[in-house]
């Protein structure tokens, strides 16, 4: 900024800097300080983190590519590319169950076409048992990364993945029904570990640009989607594995015009796919284990005491309605399409498309996908965007697009009408990904305390699977096998999902971590909250108009507290009404500039930032980028 107002940064660096010194300084940062920021680089940034990240006098935007060098520009890649290893191992096998299935029913037609020696139902568990094992690994390993931490729940999560991708690559056995046997348990113990993922990346991520400063958090939302977005990156790059091997095994045949392929070869392109997705599993169970430190934020804030899930029950329940019911909403269409990817693909392709065409088809969905991730991770912290309006306008979009497919079936599935039909199922990819796919994994990490987050999550998660778990059992076992009620049902979902965000769902867009975590410290004390967090910009329609939390708002007195909080956490602060300096635990007792000098060595102050409260006349207004003594 030209006005020289200083900024929070991450950074071994004490007293105070303007925002091109803070690039300048956060340029230099490794690889692994911008991945996992210490607790030292934490506590130096948590003071200008209290109360609202937003303000209107700040910056409205923050550039999304603007580097330096090559070097800053490869940093930042590596920033989300890395934590995000994990959702690109859950993406590549998850949603190769679509992909993969015309391979296996080529390979073990008597099992998985012909049903002679295996029946239907058999050959439908690995559509859903993947599913239930990300439910449980959801529900427990979320609680574990409560319990253990982000580090140590991330290695666990990564073990387990390692394990059923190993299964996955050598299962085997003597009869193709026990093959279908031992691909189900591969399948389920892989679905158990990518369960854990979730809430630790969301979680993780959340926090990671929390303790980067404020700068950082203000882009908090960005982070958190660029890491999901290797989901997208996952199931593109699975795709285009297998166009790439059903090439290459298909090469070596002597019949080549007609494409065929002998049985150990079809196994030769899904087994060799699945090796290649061990090396990121590999690598990343590597970088968690020796590389990788514990979440700063989580350290600061966890507590010894059992954490009070009825407390939480009793305060955030519409937002557990929201996250739990807007993502169970979504994942019904979107795992549904997903799993059942190959049929809504033959239906869109042209009439005699074989194997290979069939999975181009699928590659060109996910690359307009994955457009519709990073779109999201642009525009996502725009205060004129925002994630409420972002899961509206996406829950809408794939609502309208698809009761047009449904109304109009018959039409576009002809063949005059076949590229209007293959537009409009493309164009619900892109704003599935750019609205809820994206929204609701970041809204369950951003909308709960840090003592709870992964338990949270890891719930809202859970329910949301459920949603997918309807959608394989329904579309196989109900009138849901024709396409078009396909289309149907998956639209009416999204209108309910457009309803369910309305109502209850608030953007948490302009608070911080640390005010979450404030007023939920006063929850556990039993005190009247009066900050940030229940300003009616950040409530829902349900919070504001049914249960009226914003009745205590009032953000001059917020701003008193605010100093004592400030101080109980061990930070010195500048009070901007007096300029007096009150000391850590001096229950507001000023010290003085002489015995500050003293106590501080000379140096600026111990956090190097200040906490914006403002001057007298704006007391309780936290000033953009407004940094004090401290």
């Amino acid at each position: 900024m030209s006005d020289g107002r200083t900024t929070p940064l991450a950074g071994n660096y004490t007293g105070s800097m303007t925002s091109s010194e803070a690039g300048t300084t956060t340029r230099s940062a490794g690889v692994d300080t911008l991945i996992s920021p210490t607790s030292e680089q934490y506590e130096k940034n948590m003071q200008g983190l209290v109360g609202s990240l937003f303000d209107p006098s700040e910056e409205e935007d923050i550039p999304l590519l603007y580097f330096h060098s090559f070097m800053s520009f490869f940093k930042w890649v590596c920033s989300w590319a890395i934590p995000g290893l994990g959702m690109f191992s859950e993406a590549y096998f998850v949603f190769s169950i679509g992909n993969i299935k015309p391979i296996l029913a080529d390979q073990y037609p008597a099992c998985w076409s012909k049903y002679t020696v295996c029946s239907k139902t058999i050959t439908q568990i690995p559509d859903y048992i993947q599913i239930v094992g990300i439910i449980l690994g959801m529900c427990t390993l979320g609680y574990l990364g409560d319990k253990i931490g982000r580090k140590w729940g991330s290695v666990f999560t990564a073990s387990i993945m390692l394990i059923g991708a190993i299964l996955l690559t050598a299962v085997d056995a003597p009869s193709e029904k026990g093959f279908v046997i031992m691909y189900i348990v591969a399948q389920f113990t892989f679905g158990y570990g990518v369960g854990g993922e979730y809430p630790m990346a969301a979680g993780s991520a959340a926090e990671r640009a929390e303790a980067k400063g404020r700068a950082s958090a203000r882009k908090r939302g960005r982070e958190v989607v660029m890491t999901f977005s290797m989901q997208g990156v996952g199931n593109f790059t699975n795709t285009a594995v297998l166009c790439i091997l059903l090439v290459i095994y298909r090469s070596a045949e002597a019949n080549k015009k007609t494409h065929v392929y002998t049985g150990w070869r079809l196994g030769g392109v899904w087994r060799t796919a699945y090796g290649i997705g061990m090396i990121p599993i590999l690598y990343m169970l590597y970088y968690r284990i020796f590389r990788l430190r514990e979440s700063a934020v989580w350290k600061k804030r966890k507590s010894g005491e059992s954490r009070n899930m009825g407390l939480l029950l009793a305060h955030y329940w519409p937002r557990l309605l929201a996250t739990c019911g807007c993502w169970f909403l979504w994942d019904f269409s979107f795992y549904g399409n997903k799993v059942f990817q190959s049929a809504f693909i033959k239906i869109l392709s042209p009439a005699g498309a074989d194997l290979e065409e069939t999975l181009l088809w699928t590659l060109l969905n996910s690359g307009v996908a994955l457009i519709g991730y990073w779109l999201a991770a642009a525009v996502i912290d725009n205060p004129r965007v925002g994630r409420l309006r972002l899961q509206l306008l996406g829950f809408a979009a794939v609502c309208i697009l698809f009761y047009i497919a449904a109304a109009v079936y018959p039409r576009l599935a002809s063949k005059k009408g076949l590229p209007t039909f293959q537009f409009i199922y493309f164009f619900s990819s892109f704003w599935g990904q750019f609205g809820p796919n994206c929204t609701t994994f970041l809204l369950a990490g951003e909308l709960y305390p840090t003592e709870v987050r992964t338990t949270a999550h890891g719930m809202s998660a859970g329910v949301a699977k459920m949603g997918a778990l309807w959608a394989t059992i329904w579309f196989n076992y109900s009138p849901l096998t024709v396409a078009r009620n396909k289309f149907w049902a998956t639209s009416t979902f999204n209108v309910a999902g457009f309803l369910l965000t309305l109502i209850f769902l608030p953007d948490p867009m302009r608070i911080s971590l640390a005010e979450t975590d404030r007023r939920w410290r006063y929850i556990l004390a039993g005190r009247t909250y009066h900050g940030e967090a229940i300003n009616p910009k950040s409530l829902s329609i349900f919070e504001r108009y049914a249960l009226r939390l914003h009745k205590n708002y009032d953000r001059k007195l917020d701003a008193e507290e605010s100093l004592d909080d400030l101080r109980e956490l061990g930070l010195e602060v500048k009070d901007a009404r007096n300029g007096n300096y009150l000391a850590p635990g001096s229950g507001g007792v000023p010290v003085s500039d002489s015995a500050r000098g003293a106590a501080m060595n000379g140096k600026e102050g111990a956090a190097g930032f200040t906490n914006g409260f403002g001057n007298p006349a704006t007391i309780g207004k936290p000033l953009a980028g407004q940094v004090a003594h401290v």
